[in-house]
């Protein structure tokens, strides 16, 4: 979970999910098949209709993750 208030901030918004693939293979087959990689960390946003906004993968810092989110939040519709 989120434990920085800025990025916990920014989440308010969204619906958040965790995808663990460390032990269920059916799980690495979703990741891999929804969104061709096996990459973690991966951050996604998805819009209302399912399709993907924004994508972000590997190690990060903060200002990239709140980077992120605000294009996810304006890709969307978001406020």
């Amino acid at each position: 979970m989120i434990k920085q208030p800025e990025a916990a901030a920014a989440l308010r918004d969204f619906i958040f999910a965790e995808l663990y693939t460390d032990k269920d293979p059916r799980n690495r087959d979703i990741l891999n098949d929804r969104f061709g990689t096996n990459a973690l960390p991966l951050y996604v946003i998805l819009g209302p209709d399912g399709k993907e906004r924004a994508r972000l993968a590997g190690q990060i810092g903060m200002a990239e993750f709140l980077a992120f989110l605000k294009k996810g939040q304006a890709s969307t519709g978001m406020k």
